[in-house]
């Protein structure tokens, strides 16, 4: 085996082990103008172990194979870290990704570079969603729950504000502008099952004053993703004009628990700063669809169907003064039942429904329940030993 320096032609350079006219053994390989650097291992014109640089200082510390992210890797990228698997390029099998300043992170399962399977995400405030992923989003059963009211993060419109422990940055590091900074506050992480006035304008038309109150549901993390970069360092030549050709784009930006400005309803007033609110239950593409109990510390509760993070169809809201409302809701509003009253239904048919909702959404906090001990259980656990020989290789 030879070595040296090599020069290209587009102005990048080669430096190490060299091998039947391939990189082979130790040796850094930077890009046009020193855009991008690799220093590590190589076999014959493919990275084997080691770090690649990009110029924005975003790093990969990690395993290759033919020229791609696999194995196990850090990637520290703007102010989040990922510690874990990779596949063919991706975030692959098991990992943690967590922010550098705040609790933020998620430990779980990934395909593709997304979130799938099971995991524990952990928002900025410390409120934390348990349960199942596909695509990137919470789908499936799940338990999320809130911090008390006095320490969740404030939801503004209309960008969804980065409480996630993923994608609140641009794959160079740049932090995505808070636009919002300047909208009215909506509503807190985690604080969903809020309880307006009855004179509140809905569908176009005002309703008469009463002492009926609905709850508005809003919710859920929405977390945009795009693939994570594919390429790496070509070195798939068969000659010295090896060159980087790595990009450090393609990533995801990443919004948090939040909805669209239609969604957000008021900020509550009045409410006590060791109020926790948790649901349990089914979700779909990262919001609360399907049947789930959403319930508050202080005794407000709701069991039964859900669309969209709203009440939707049939189910049963407990006050905290112990009264209660019962029926078919639709968009949060309560538009056939008992509303706010101690009596129970008299209408059979409605009344099956309600118990069936309620009894459905029993089952699919159970369900979810189960979902959580599975997440949990799933934790990294492998990393600490792998880390600690890669840093020193």
């Amino acid at each position: 085996m030879t070595g040296g320096r090599f020069d290209f032609d587009d102005g990048g350079t080669y430096c190490g082990g060299w091998e039947d006219g391939k990189a082979h053994g130790h040796g850094i390989c930077t890009g046009p103008q020193g855009q991008g650097e690799y220093a590590g291992a190589w076999s014959h014109g493919f990275e084997i172990v080691g770090v690649y640089t990009w110029p924005s200082g975003n790093t990969y510390q990690g395993y290759w194979s033919q020229g791609k992210r696999h194995g196990l890797g850090v990637e520290t990228k703007g102010k989040w870290i990922y510690r874990g698997e990779w596949s063919h390029g991706f975030k692959g099998r098991y990992g943690v990704r967590q922010g550098n300043n705040t609790p933020a992170r998620y430990d779980g399962t990934w395909s593709n570079g997304l979130q799938d399977g099971y995991g524990v995400e952990t928002y900025a405030d410390g409120g934390t969603y348990q349960g199942q992923w596909m695509g990137g989003m919470r789908h499936g059963y799940g338990v999320r729950q809130s911090v008390p009211y006095g320490m969740a993060t404030v939801i503004r419109s209309p960008l969804r504000t980065s409480l996630a422990s993923l994608r609140s940055v641009q794959s160079n590091g740049a932090v995505v502008p808070d636009t919002a900074a300047e909208q009215p506050v909506s509503t807190r992480g985690g604080f969903v099952l809020n309880f307006h006035s009855d004179s509140e304008v809905l569908a176009g038309r005002k309703k008469k004053p009463g002492l009926f109150r609905r709850g508005s549901l809003f919710g859920s993390l929405r977390q945009l993703r795009k693939s994570e970069s594919k390429s790496s360092i070509s070195s798939k030549r068969s000659s010295a004009m090896s060159r980087i050709s790595s990009s450090d784009g393609n990533s995801t930006i990443s919004y948090g628990d939040g909805e669209a400005t239609e969604e957000f309803p008021p900020m509550e007033d009045n409410v006590d700063a060791t109020t926790t609110e948790s649901y349990m239950g089914e979700w779909k593409n990262d919001k609360r669809n399907g049947f789930g109990i959403s319930e508050r510390s202080n005794g407000m509760k709701y069991e039964g169907e859900w669309l969209n993070n709203k009440r939707n169809g049939y189910g049963c809201t407990v006050f905290p003064d112990g009264t209660r409302e019962e029926g078919k809701y639709k968009n949060n509003v309560l538009v056939r039942g008992i509303r706010k009253q101690i009596i129970p239904l008299k209408n059979p048919k409605t009344k099956e429904k309600v118990e069936r909702a309620v009894e459905g959404a029993r089952r699919a906090s159970a369900i979810a329940r189960t979902k959580v001990e599975i997440a949990t259980s799933r934790l990294v656990t492998f990393w600490p030993s792998g880390a600690s020989q890669l840093c020193d290789d």
